[in-house]
């Protein structure tokens, strides 16, 4: 409903700590407004219902499949048909190619000027902000919906269906829609803005505290740049409600086994809700986390997870898909390889979640490749069992080794010289830790490696470098703390042109589109999502160790 056409301008290219100079002079053009959440009366629950089902899955009040006509193109009907595929499901609106979706919750339909919230419907074009206009009623909203015609007179864009909504639809629509998106999300204050991050149990206790150590750091600078706006000039972007709220960051660690993790995560959320819930880390299970974050509608941004679920949700974006990602690259390559293929497979992984969840991956990537696929389980830590996992190998054989660095460090002792198979190892698991591989293995060593290499990897780390430097943090684990830092600067970028609208469906919606617009500071080559897409990064390079010992682009990047 109610699409407007708008140029673009651009594409920005680099994420910025603090508002860039040209939204700050964009805002200075938009008027002081007052969001008021008026109290709305008791809805009638089947009404909304009906507008719900209307708005969300295009079905009419008969149930059968919603019609809509465009002028361009013709009939649609049923979910492709529903008011969310374009307006979203936040009703926030959203950008189709070079047209802008305008909000159409009832606070930006129904409200006065004066009482109207200001949104910026365009991340590319900062100078897009939310059109003024008369407030619409339930007769001019008819009009709009049913003739094309917005409230001023004017024909909304071609893009925009035209549907026979009876009386009942229209007003069932208009309840929904001053409902939609009518109330702050659960961890917004008056002043605050509550987040949350997640350490599940077993993981190195230095990457919690880098990472921790991280997020108070970025939250105590963003803070006080808060209040250093408050000793200058203000500017009307000020001047927007609590669109300068302080950050609060709160640390939800587990314990125990996951099956516990739901109720422990239920009991914080409780004593504290939180808006969303920034990076976190585990090594292990993240599915308790996962379900938890889609039954509460809390976002979920970017964890640092080497096995993220398979199964998407709407609120949970990863930046990879991690060891499935890269079961996935590895068998691209054998099979791209073809004569020259091995002829068999010799995976070896711990008996555990995510060895099994990276063996079950190759395997079913591999089905009718003609490569056969063999799996041995190590027990225990003495090196005799790796030694006896690599037992057979021949030269018509690859070897994938789904181990951590302390499995990789047996390498030594169990098997000083290099078995005759080219040796894959997962670049997630062994956490750049290439060191240990003992030497002679080098010539026939491959790694799966997730993210940029070289020179352009140094040239995206060198913002994190410095920002270390400024606080006095060390740097440990340059793969985790970029990504960290890259989310905090995404969080900071995404909730900026948010402005007062932080709704939750909204954040994840904005982040869909925002994740596009640059990763020069990420650890990957790219990063971009889509609508309903859920992983940021979708290939990896197989990597060789060069003599130094650093690792160097053995084949293109490859997204399979």
């Amino acid at each position: 409903m109610l699409l407007h056409p708008a140029s673009v301008p651009g594409t920005r290219q680099e994420f910025s700590w603090f508002l860039s100079s040209q939204r700050l002079l964009l805002l200075c053009l938009v008027t002081l407004v007052s969001v008021v959440h008026a109290e709305l009366p008791a809805p009638d629950s089947t009404e909304v219902e009906l507008g719900r089902r209307i708005y969300m899955e295009g079905v009419s009040a008969s149930g059968a499949p919603l019609q809509g006509n465009r002028a361009n193109s013709g009939q649609i009907e049923g979910a492709a048909a529903a008011c969310e595929t374009c307006h979203r499901r936040s009703g926030m609106g959203s950008l189709e190619g070079n047209v802008v979706v305008t909000p159409i919750t009832g606070n930006f339909l129904f409200a006065t000027e004066e009482n109207r919230p200001i949104a910026l419907v365009d991340q590319r074009a900062p100078k897009n902000i939310s059109r003024a206009h008369a407030p619409y009623t339930e007769a001019s909203l008819a009009k709009a919906i049913r003739e094309g015609i917005n409230v001023s007179g004017r024909k909304l864009s071609p893009l925009m269906p035209q549907y026979a909504l009876t009386d009942v639809e229209i007003k069932a629509v208009a309840a929904y829609l001053k409902r939609l998106s009518a109330k702050l999300s659960p961890g917004v204050g008056e002043d605050t803005l509550h987040f949350a991050t997640i350490v599940t149990p077993g993981v190195d206790p230095k990457a919690r505290e880098v990472m921790v150590n991280m997020m108070r750091a970025a939250f105590s600078q963003r803070n006080a740049t808060q209040e250093n706006y408050s000793g200058r000039m203000r500017m009307p972007i000020d001047l927007i409600p609590r669109t300068l709220r302080n950050w609060q960051l709160s640390v939800w660690e587990l314990q125990g086994a996951p099956e516990t993790w739901g109720a422990q995560l239920a009991e914080k959320y409780r004593q504290e809700p939180v808006f969303a819930v920034i990076s976190g880390l585990s090594n292990g299970s993240w599915t308790p986390v996962h379900n938890f974050c889609q039954q509460e509608k809390l976002p979920c941004l970017l964890p640092n997870v080497t096995s993220p679920p398979a199964e998407t949700a709407f609120y949970s974006l990863y930046y990879s898909r991690g060891v499935a990602l890269e079961a996935d690259v590895l068998a691209r390559h054998l099979r791209n390889q073809e004569k020259k293929a091995p002829q068999r497979v010799l995976q070896i992984y711990r008996d555990d979640e995510l060895g099994k969840g990276a063996a079950e991956a190759l395997t079913k990537s591999l089905h009718d490749s003609g490569i056969q696929v063999e799996n041995r389980v190590l027990q225990g830590q003495d090196p005799s069992g790796l030694k006896q996992a690599l037992k057979g190998v021949s030269s018509k054989d690859a070897v994938m080794l789904w181990l951590n660095p302390t499995d990789l460090a047996a390498l030594k002792k169990a098997a000083p010289k290099q078995v005759p198979a080219i040796a894959y190892v997962s670049g997630f698991l062994a956490e750049e830790s290439y060191s240990v591989v003992p030497k002679k293995w080098n010539a026939h060593t491959r790694v799966v490696y997730p993210y940029e290499l070289g020179e352009k990897r140094q040239k995206n780390a060198q913002s994190l470098k410095k920002w270390l430097q400024t606080w006095n943090l060390p740097l440990v684990n340059e793969a985790l703390q970029t990504e960290v830092f890259f989310n905090l600067l995404f969080l900071t970028d995404l909730t900026s042109q948010m402005l007062d609208n932080l709704y939750r469906d909204y954040m994840i919606e904005r982040a869909e589109d925002m994740l596009s617009l640059g990763s020069n500071v990420s650890a990957y080559p790219h990063l971009s999502m889509a609508r309903g897409q859920r992983f940021a990064s979708k290939g990896a390079y197989i990597a060789r160790l060069a003599k130094d010992g650093k690792l160097v682009a053995d084949s293109e990047w490859i997204v399979p």
